[in-house]
């Protein structure tokens, strides 16, 4: 027993550092005088201290980039193994020695520890998914190559308005609660009625609505977990905001997986890899199950590899493994063992497999509330500015003031800055990554048809102002130069955003282009983006904002100094197409040449 504690003592210490006691000791001295202040609540007084030991606790662990590698197993057999790689059943010490030491952060309940209610909501959420359609298979860009089909169909379900970002694609998520009219989360019904007036039939309503309370059950082990395992007072969150269900038909697509070829452990449904875009620090809940299990001498197996820190490679010295879990297991990846671990399934015999992946996704930029919050902020600032004069409002365009000019010039950059980076967002991040996945798609998730025909509205209206903004630009330069804010960077930013815009747009027409799309059913092929068809052609616009660009430079005036700047402004207007960006990256580009010929 004194051996357990003291290992478990030893990755209390390696985990969160410094104990509770110590830092709190070292942060009661600095607050002593605000304590003092503060009222008499008990529960107020444990909260913030609470909430203190957390962050501090946070300070010292940094992020998970800098995580430090996991320990290393020192191999103590004297007959090793041929196989590359350690399962329980060639050498049961051996797996449990390593497992305990370089993969401490993986644990597991089998089936008999969970209480049967859970595998039950399991198995109606799961039977509910599949009867409303849910589960399809995804194109996705490994690499940024080639486009590739998934070998499982899967769903995402979550919190509501919650997205999940993976190889070039974009999931939209199923809620797993009830939605107000904001299409928010309502946290204290289950009822699943909003989601009915959304257009989810009753299983499937039902099906999710059981997600969200399988979730909750997940959170409180895992939490637990957590606490057993690695510290009373945790850094990282296992509050779960959403799930990746997958399905997979073993039996008739186990021929069209790939193998697992750099240790031999065979075929693989998932391959290598660690999942992206989650909270540092935060844990992972996997459970599965196998629809008549064909084979119990193969069964499935989670394959894991140690990785030196967050973003290193693989650790030679540490022989992965193989842990092979009955069907309805329940596997956990606590606290940095996803960043310090890349994992893999090992296809098992059987029919159907079905997975739920609990993850903590990271909030803001992958949520329906964040972008639609950041359009509304933005289309509030609209009133401030006058795009046809490009000028910003209640201020004087010809003023003698240099100072309020500048100020001026500099927020009208700042606005159009913003509003091309919005269209920008807005396009590739949500409305492609919407219509790119079809039809069938769209169908199945009501939630996101008022989110999405709101940010396609949106993007018009911030299209219309960008183009009466190049129609001014298109005017007279005299009469910019007179009349507006107008400057050189205000050319700049908007010849970066719509050149970037134009190679994106490239990158999208070949991802339509793609051979797999002829090869799938009709209704999950890309849709045309509405919002689309009367953008200017961005190549176009390119070439026309560097025209106006180099006459605006040459007729631009440079105030009491214009005399003797005449020379260097027309030296400037050979190059006055080029954005200062480009001028001085070939400037330097010419300068690195002739250190070269020297």
């Amino acid at each position: 027993m004194a051996k357990k504690k003291s290992k478990k003592r030893d990755r209390i210490d390696q985990v969160t550092g410094p104990s509770s006691t110590d830092i709190t000791a070292k942060s009661k001295h600095k607050k002593k005088s605000k304590k003092r202040k503060s009222n008499n609540d008990p529960s107020s007084s444990k909260q913030q201290s609470s909430t203190s030991l957390a962050q501090l606790l946070k300070k010292h662990r940094g992020v998970a980039a800098d995580t430090a590698p996991p320990p290393i197993w020192k191999d103590t057999r004297t007959n090793n193994s041929s196989s590359s790689f350690l399962t329980p059943k060639d050498n049961p010490q051996a797996f449990k020695e390593c497992l305990q030491t370089s993969y401490a952060g993986f644990h597991y309940d089998k089936p008999e520890a969970l209480p049967s209610s859970l595998h039950n909501m399991f198995d109606s959420s799961f039977g509910g998914m599949d009867k409303g359609g849910l589960f399809l298979y995804d194109v996705v860009q490994p690499g940024k190559k080639r486009l590739t089909r998934t070998s499982v169909t899967r769903c995402l379900v979550g919190d509501p308005g919650s997205t999940y970002k993976y190889l070039g694609l974009r999931l939209f998520s199923h809620p797993w609660t009830d939605v107000d009219n904001n299409a928010n989360s309502i946290q204290h019904t289950i009822t699943g009625s909003s989601l009915k007036k959304l257009g989810y039939s009753d299983k499937t309503t039902s099906a999710l609505i059981s997600m969200g309370c399988i979730n909750s059950t997940l959170t409180k082990r895992s939490k637990a977990m957590l606490q057993e395992h690695v510290s009373i007072n945790p850094v990282g969150s296992a509050d779960y905001n959403l799930t990746l269900v997958n399905k997979m038909e073993a039996t008739s697509t186990k021929k069209d997986l790939k193998q697992e070829n750099v240790y031999g452990m065979g075929k693989t449904s998932v391959g290598w890899h660690r999942d992206s875009g989650l909270r540092d620090f935060s844990s992972i809940a996997v459970y599965f199950k196998v629809d008549t299990p064909s084979n119990e001498s193969q069964p499935w197996g989670v394959a894991l590899r140690a990785m030196d820190g967050g973003s290193g490679g693989v650790l030679n010295d540490v022989p992965p493994l193989v842990v092979p879990l009955p069907s309805g297991s329940l596997y956990y990846m606590l606290d940095d063992f996803n960043h310090n671990h890349e994992h893999a399934v090992i296809a098992g015999g059987g029919g159907i497999r079905y997975s739920s992946t609990h993850r903590v996704a990271r909030e803001g930029a992958g949520t329906w509330q964040y972008i639609r919050d950041k359009v509304q902020s933005f289309l509030s600032t609209m009133e401030q500015f006058d795009m046809e004069k490009g000028i910003v409002k209640d201020s004087d365009s010809s003023t003698s003031d240099q100072s309020l000019r500048k100020r001026s010039e500099k927020k009208l950059i700042s606005h159009v800055r913003a509003q091309q980076n919005l269209l920008t967002e807005i396009e590739f991040e949500w409305i492609r990554q919407f219509y790119v996945q079809g039809k069938r798609h769209a169908s199945l998730h009501p939630y996101w048809h008022d989110p999405i025909k709101i940010l396609t509205e949106s993007f018009g209206e911030l299209e219309e102002a960008a183009s009466k903004l190049l129609n001014l630009l298109s005017s007279s330069q005299e009469t910019i130069k007179d009349t507006s804010q107008v400057t050189e960077d205000l050319y700049d930013v908007l010849i970066e955003a719509y050149t970037e815009r134009s190679r994106l747009r490239s990158m999208w027409t070949e991802r339509y282009r793609d051979p797999i799309f002829d090869n799938i059913p009709k209704d999950e092929q890309p849709i045309p983006c509405p919002c689309l068809g009367k953008v200017e052609d961005t190549d176009e616009v390119v070439s026309k904002l560097r025209h106006w660009r180099s006459t605006f430079v040459d007729t631009s005036s440079d105030g009491p100094h214009e005399i003797k700047k005449k020379s260097k402004r027309k030296k400037k207007s050979k190059n006055g197409s080029l954005t200062k960006k480009e001028s001085k990256s070939r400037s330097s580009n010419w300068e690195k040449l002739k250190a070269t010929m020297k």
